[in-house]
């Protein structure tokens, strides 16, 4: 039950102490906002046609949320602080502010100016930090060999740039091409170069079964394991009509682990990214009877 304001807790904080450290600590957490001034020169690379490269534009739509989003964390952070200590008139969104910092909650005035997330407050706040470091690397060091999906706002988006940049590069058309995904069966870290054509993607989470690093496919999940860790996986670029179809699983991938979500105008839900198809030697409804999935992130 939510202590009321200015009330005792069991910390011997009163809740104005609790809210006021909270903010405080995560304000000293939110770093600069991220500066395009200081992007590698392959980062909003301009290809011979004069326009910006696919990737480039999606990672300049993305620092524009990512920017947003921040700035809209300092301004209420301090101004919740201020309020509390009455320099300011606690107006409803800080109210409504300092009542979910009391139940470990992300404001909902983050999540209007946010990306979806399930997260409670305290691993929201590293999680957006993990973000941010993996933008501002992009931007100031260039591409990197392997894309954190989970970081981005919009991956449906990235996918449409990865795939635009080999239809440029191939004169293929778009709507012709899908991807044909590989698993590396390593981890990042382990990675040491970029393919030719499509990218690298880490940082998925697999529900519902097991992925077997050594035969690179699905299996049975161990006993009361939920969640597995998925490798690097190679997105390949490929002509529709190329798509394997035996000994592969067609599976949905999500940003959090909610199956539904507000339907876009291709007919999709939001939380939806795209279908990965993976090895497996079960059949399709084997893995549908057990709701696999993949995952961007989890809940905790």
């Amino acid at each position: 039950m939510i202590s009321p304001k200015g009330a005792a807790g069991s910390s011997g904080k009163s809740s104005d102490e609790v809210v006021a450290e909270m903010a405080a600590e995560i304000e000293a957490k939110v770093p600069e906002l991220l500066n395009k001034k200081e992007a590698h020169e392959l980062s909003f690379a301009i290809a011979e046609s004069g326009a910006m490269i696919s990737l480039g534009v999606f990672l300049d739509q993305e620092i524009d949320m990512f920017n947003i989003l921040t700035a809209k964390l300092k301004q209420t952070l301090v101004d919740l602080q201020k309020a509390i200590k009455g320099y300011v008139v606690m107006s409803l969104e800080l109210e409504n502010m300092y009542k979910d910092f009391l139940i470990n909650k992300v404001p909902q005035n983050w999540e209007d100016v946010g990306y979806p997330s399930l997260k409670p407050l305290s691993s929201w706040v590293s999680d957006y930090s993990l973000r941010m470091e993996f933008m501002l690397s992009w931007l100031v060091d260039g591409p990197p060999v392997s894309f954190w999906l989970s970081a981005f706002f919009f991956p449906q988006g990235f996918m449409t740039a990865t795939l635009q940049t080999y239809a440029r590069k191939t004169q293929i058309p778009i709507d012709t091409l899908r991807f044909r995904a590989e698993s590396r069966n390593i981890e990042k870290s382990d990675l040491r170069s970029e393919p030719a054509d499509g990218v690298n993607i880490h940082g998925l989470f697999l529900q519902g079964c097991k992925w077997d690093w050594i035969a690179g496919q699905y299996v049975e999940s161990d006993a009361g394991v939920l969640f597995e860790h998925m490798p690097v996986i190679w997105l390949e670029p490929i002509k529709v009509e190329d798509a394997p179809t035996e000994g592969v699983y067609i599976t949905p991938l999500y940003k959090t682990s909610n199956r539904w979500g507000v339907l876009n105008t291709t007919g999709m839900s939001t939380n939806f990214v795209m279908f990965l198809d993976l090895p497996t030697t079960e059949p399709a409804d084997h893995w549908v009877r057990r709701g696999v999935a993949l995952l961007c992130m989890l809940d905790t």
